[in-house]
């Protein structure tokens, strides 16, 4: 036989024994008789410290903190009864906490500001996601969709009109309120 003849046999052989280990595997958690070897997790009879056992269970839930990296309590609003997490003052906004936003940094304007420390008036460009429809350039609606590709927005309660609603479920002509 050839050398690449050889190297087939061999390659067929041990494709065969991976099956048949598989195969055996599987029956094996069909009858709930895998054990922890065979899952790839320790089988030693010492104890462990916490810092090991919390090494290990941070290795099998990647992604999740553990104490030891630093994961951080929340400090909760001192209000009486309140759980709600501090915002700044040791309180909730519910409480008092307020949050201070920059002003359009243009002269006379006072607007806040959304991206460059300037409002949408004096620049500030704001992107909008994007129809995930191939080849639609219109705005996402509902869904990452337009209307025209099936985001279904909601229409006026009021009976027989046919306009978005805005607020409360109704139209502006049907009591819907501008924003001032």
């Amino acid at each position: 036989m050839s050398e690449e003849e050889d190297l087939a046999v061999l390659i067929y052989k041990s494709s065969k024994t991976a099956k048949a280990r598989a195969a055996a595997a599987a029956a094996a958690e069909e009858k709930g008789q895998i054990n922890a070897s065979s899952k790839g997790r320790r089988t030693s009879t010492r104890k462990r410290s916490p810092s090991e056992q919390d090494d290990e269970a941070a290795m099998y839930r990647p992604g999740k903190k553990t104490a030891k990296q630093g994961a951080k309590k929340k400090k909760l609003c001192s209000s009486e009864g309140c759980t709600n997490i501090v915002v700044k003052g040791g309180v909730c906004t519910k409480h008092g906490a307020r949050r201070k936003r920059k002003t359009c940094s243009s002269e006379g304007c006072t607007n806040l500001s959304v991206n460059g420390g300037v409002c949408t008036r004096h620049g500030a460009k704001v992107k909008h996601k994007k129809c995930s429809s191939d080849g639609c350039t219109n705005d996402a609606q509902k869904g990452g969709v337009c209307r025209r590709h099936g985001a279904e927005l909601k229409l006026c309660s009021s009976e027989g009109c046919s306009n978005l609603a805005q607020k409360g479920g109704v139209c502006r002509r049907h009591g819907a309120k501008k924003k001032t």
